[in-house]
């Protein structure tokens, strides 16, 4: 058996010069797409990551900035309202207005720490005491004594008092 001599007919030289031709522009063809493709995608990619980097620093200084407005606004609280209750109302045997009379006069000693630095408060909260305890209230011809049990500081100034029977005399 022979294989027939096609390398010298003019017609399959063309097919065959057209098969390695076309291949090899479909393979240049293939790389030229295949690496455009790829370019772009590693330019997205840096494009990216550069985004991620800045999105990361504004998140940074973003975090930074409110932590230190919130520690900034942390020592400008002020006392806002302050609030007295008894804790012997029912004891002391007061009528309401009676109650109602010790309240305010005992909230006028401490009408000047509204709008006062919290920090402020706090380091003179001995000197609350004393003003609000060594003073004595008159209400219907008695001298009432007030002692502070608990005081809780922060944006409400919170007494819980208790009231001290008469003093007669």
């Amino acid at each position: 058996m022979r294989i027939p001599p096609y390398y010298r007919r003019p017609g399959w030289q063309r097919f065959f010069a057209g098969l390695v031709i076309g291949s090899l522009i479909g393979w240049a063809f293939f790389l030229f797409q295949f690496g455009a493709v790829h370019e772009e995608l590693v330019v997205q990619i840096n494009k990216q990551r550069l985004q991620i980097e800045h999105q990361k620093e504004q998140i940074e200084v973003l975090r930074s900035e409110e932590k230190k407005r919130n520690e900034e606004n942390e020592k400008k609280l002020t006392i806002q309202e302050v609030k007295i209750s008894f804790t012997n109302e029912k004891k002391s045997r007061l009528n309401e207005l009676a109650l109602y009379e010790l309240k305010q006069q005992a909230e006028e000693e401490v009408q000047f720490l509204k709008n006062k630095n919290i920090e402020s408060v706090v380091e003179g909260k001995e000197l609350i005491k004393k003003a609000i305890e060594n003073k004595a209230y008159k209400i219907n011809d008695n001298n009432w004594k007030l002692k502070i049990e608990e005081m809780y500081i922060y944006t409400n100034l919170e007494l819980h008092i208790k009231i001290i029977m008469p003093e007669t005399g």
